[in-house]
């Protein structure tokens, strides 16, 4: 979209020249990893971008195999999986939305075609799948301005197999635009909100 980057080293959005929220901070207040080790946290955020930049490239029919990490091997072997199985055509690979109204941007994995159904996609290699998906998919489904478009997680896994989970919660994107509402709620009035007990 015009006007819209991303700075990728700091995460940052900006749209005209004016940082906006991301999806996934919005949604951070939902999840809580206090309790991992730091470096812990960072392999495994490490390990996630290099998962999606194997498959993202293999989309793009740019991966290089030869030179890839043994280790992605199977969570690619799975994605092609999926996309076989489930006859994948991609609009959108990677690419960054904004919601003009909301003032919100996101990067979903993937929009397109999904058994013949039009899918925002979102790829994870994480041991389980977080119940903050399904208004993370929301996001970038109203975003993209589909809002209602099917909402796909796909967890590959270690042994080169995946679950493809649909989220169909109707509360979900109300709980973003929620959180993205109190988050600037809170901006505006100079308020740290504490969301700890």
């Amino acid at each position: 979209m015009t006007g819209l980057t991303f700075d990728e080293a700091t995460h940052t959005y900006r749209f005209g020249g004016n940082v906006v929220p991301g999806v996934t901070s919005v949604l951070s207040p939902l999840t809580d990893f206090s309790r991992v080790p730091p470096h812990v946290l960072e392999a495994a955020s490490n390990f996630g971008k290099a998962v999606h930049m194997a498959c993202e490239l293999d989309d793009l029919g740019t991966l290089d195999e030869a030179a890839l990490d043994p280790a992605l091997v199977p969570y690619l072997q799975g994605w092609r999986k999926f996309s076989a199985d489930y006859a994948v055509e991609w609009d959108l690979i990677e690419e960054p939305v904004y919601h003009a109204t909301m003032n919100y941007a996101g990067t979903p994995d993937r929009f397109g075609n999904v058994k013949g159904e039009f899918t925002v996609v979102d790829i994870k290699s994480t041991a389980q799948l977080y119940p903050s998906v399904g208004p993370q998919l929301s996001a970038y489904a109203n975003a993209e301005g589909h809002p209602f478009a099917k909402r796909l997680a796909v967890q590959l896994k270690a042994d080169g197999t995946y679950v493809a989970k649909p989220y169909t919660d109707p509360t979900d994107w109300p709980v973003f635009a929620s959180l993205l509402t109190l988050r600037n709620w809170c901006a505006r009035n100079s308020i740290t909100p504490n969301f700890k007990d």
